[in-house]
């Protein structure tokens, strides 16, 4: 390709200029060429973000400084080619200590993908599975929440006008947690009324459902604080994972609790 197509496609894509920086940075090192240092690639990528998503007047903040993951075990070949940013956004705050925005970059097959499109639909997505349980279960009577990916779905590469129907729909396994004041001898009933509401929207799903009585209910603990908890008291646990486009889910564990 000679120099002046490479300018064109330079001028006409901001975003393909600071992809092929990034990508001149982690294959450049010999001779006169010298490696970007993690905060340099940083500042890199924290410019990437503030420019893919500028119409959201958003504004990011280095998190966790970078650096390329590892894969534990592997003697031989122990880097994943992956180069690893955590962030924080000023208009979507985090719910939970863990949550993060991650933005995940595969130098081996120059590949960005980020999680932020996660914390902009957040309400909207957690409405969306709030009517389809309504179905389920009677409105009111429990609480749920999207779980934050803490990592990018390797598919997916989310636009910045992505819509929400649209994200909701192409995501694999929208990743859930619920607790619900009901009788857990009815969970066969929910989860055979659930499978056909997914089913009729092609909707994927990973959900934990915890069924409670009324009392465990009104003592959980503080809104949403029961996620973080490893024992709150509860009747029966359901985990239940259907892939988009599944005929029939799995039911991965019926757990007693107490």
């Amino acid at each position: 390709m000679g120099n002046r197509k490479i300018y064109r496609m330079l001028v006409a894509s901001p975003f393909l200029l600071l992809f092929l920086l990034i990508v001149y940075c982690f294959y450049t090192g010999r001779g006169q060429h010298r490696k970007p240092t993690h905060e340099e690639l940083d500042q890199a990528l924290l410019r990437y973000m503030q420019s893919k998503y500028a119409i959201y007047e958003d504004e990011f903040t280095i998190d966790q400084p970078g650096d390329v993951e590892w894969a534990s075990g592997d003697l031989f070949y122990s880097s994943t080619g992956i180069y690893k940013l955590e962030l924080k956004s000023k208009k979507y705050p985090t719910n939970r200590d863990e949550e993060k925005i991650v933005l995940r970059y595969n130098f081996e097959e120059d590949t960005l993908r980020d999680t932020y499109m996660s914390f902009v639909f957040r309400e909207e997505v957690e409405n969306k599975f709030r009517e389809l349980f309504d179905r389920v279960f009677q409105e009111g009577t429990y609480e749920l929440f999207i779980v934050m990916p803490n990592a990018p779905w390797p598919q997916n590469d989310f636009k910045s006008t992505i819509t929400v129907d649209e994200y909701v729909t192409e995501i694999i396994e929208n990743e859930i947690r619920i607790c619900v004041m009901r009788n857990s001898e009815l969970i066969e009933r929910d989860m055979d009324v659930l499978l056909d509401e997914l089913k009729e929207k092609d909707l994927g799903i990973d959900a934990r459902i915890y069924y409670t009585t009324e009392r465990q209910f009104a003592n959980r603990n503080i809104k949403g604080k029961w996620l973080d908890v490893d024992r709150f008291e509860y009747e029966d646990r359901v985990w239940i994972l259907r892939g988009k486009g599944d005929d029939d889910y799995a039911l991965n564990s019926i757990v007693h609790s107490w």
